[in-house]
């Protein structure tokens, strides 16, 4: 329910009149060669495309020319005219198609002048200029006195002078052979042209494109169907080459290339994300762990006498002055890892055995270098 109500939120003017043309065709049960007439000579602002004039040149293998002709024909006085036959013609011609009438006209003029140009020689071009010249009274007459009251662009001149324009040139067709023989050489040259740019082109591309005909009318592509699309512009049938032709067009060398940018980002994005990952799992630092600074070997100590030697494994050039200083202060001094109570030799809780320390060894040495000891025993003694 939702994509049906998006769907109908999302259609336009031109989906509901492609609509109402559908339901037209089925209720009045138009013959294909004439619903393909129809669809090429409606009220667009674009067209007859390529497509469109395709469709009316193959259907000249099930019905005759003439018939496509005569019914090209009618469907141009029917639009011209400013007498509407019934109510639906009136009705149509004053809500319907008001302000396009015009268009309907312009483009009969552009099929009529297509099957002229392209239709084969001998019969086929016979039955198109015996059926024209039969009905010559509607160009020259209802034709060329045509009068556009009214335009939805307000161009009213500018579409009569291209009408008149367009029924002046198919005027001379019919009227002059030779002119229509030099026409008709001069479209095949067009033709082959367009060909072999489209050929160069599909080269470069990588598209093999043999034989298929470019488009000489109309600049729009057309979205109303999308089967019969593999026909050449002579009727005959090619389907393998327009399938592999649709399959390496532009287009899809374009969709490659995004699709291809489109891994490459998916895969960086993938790699990053795996090293985020990995990162995550790795354990953090912990700065408030102190057992393993606990676990870590203390640096050994040694002698005032050996620092000179242990220094000189990692440079003689940097000498150590606190250890020549401490070397000299304590000569027999074996290790300085005392407990927390003794500082120099002397033990701070032994408040008896002190002085009697103090004077052995000042008396042994003769000279004591320690002057707070002596003033330590100095003042035990005098207590």
């Amino acid at each position: 329910m939702d994509s049906l109500s998006k769907k109908i939120q999302n259609l336009g003017i031109h989906d509901i009149r492609n609509a109402a043309r559908f339901a037209q065709n089925v209720i009045v049960q138009y013959e294909p060669y004439q619903v393909d007439i129809r669809r090429a000579t409606n009220t667009d602002s674009w067209g007859p495309t390529p497509k469109h004039l395709f469709k009316v040149m193959r259907n000249k293998y099930q019905v005759p020319l003439h018939l496509m002709t005569e019914y090209t024909l009618k469907r141009l006085v029917d639009h011209i005219a400013s007498r509407p036959k019934n109510l639906y013609e009136k009705a149509r011609k004053q809500y319907v198609n008001y302000g396009s009438e015009w268009r309907v006209i312009l483009k009969c003029l552009v099929l009529l002048e297509y099957l002229l140009l392209n239709v084969d020689n001998g019969s086929e071009l016979d039955q198109v200029r015996s059926c024209m010249l039969t009905h010559k009274h509607i160009l020259t007459r209802d034709v060329m006195s045509f009068r556009v009251d009214f335009s939805n662009d307000g161009k009213m001149e500018v579409h009569e002078r291209g009408i008149k324009k367009k029924c002046e040139t198919m005027i001379q067709y019919l009227e002059d052979p030779s002119f229509l023989k030099r026409e008709r050489a001069k479209h095949t040259k067009n033709v082959a042209k367009i060909n072999q740019s489209s050929s160069a082109y599909s080269t470069t591309a990588s598209t093999p494109a043999a034989g298929f005909q470019d488009p000489v009318y109309g600049s729009y592509d057309d979205d109303d169907d999308d089967d019969d699309d593999d026909y050449r512009i002579n009727g005959s049938a090619a389907p393998a080459e327009a399938a592999r032709r649709r399959r390496t067009s532009a287009a899809d060398e374009q969709r490659r290339q995004k699709r291809e940018i489109l891994r490459e980002k998916i895969k960086a994005s993938e790699l990053q994300r795996k090293a985020s990952l990995k990162r995550a799992q790795e354990p953090p630092v912990d700065l408030l762990n102190f057992d393993d600074m606990d676990a870590a070997p203390q640096p050994s100590s040694y002698r005032g006498d050996e620092a000179p030697a242990a220094k000189s494994n990692l440079g003689e050039e940097d000498e150590d002055d606190f250890g020549e200083f401490q070397s000299d202060s304590h000569p027999q001094t074996t290790s300085t890892n005392t407990t927390n109570s003794t500082i120099g030799g002397i033990d701070l809780l032994d408040w008896n055995g002190s002085a009697s320390k103090n004077q052995t060894a000042t008396g042994t040495n003769g000279n004591s270098k320690d002057a707070f000891a002596d003033l330590f025993s100095y003042s035990k003694t005098h207590a």
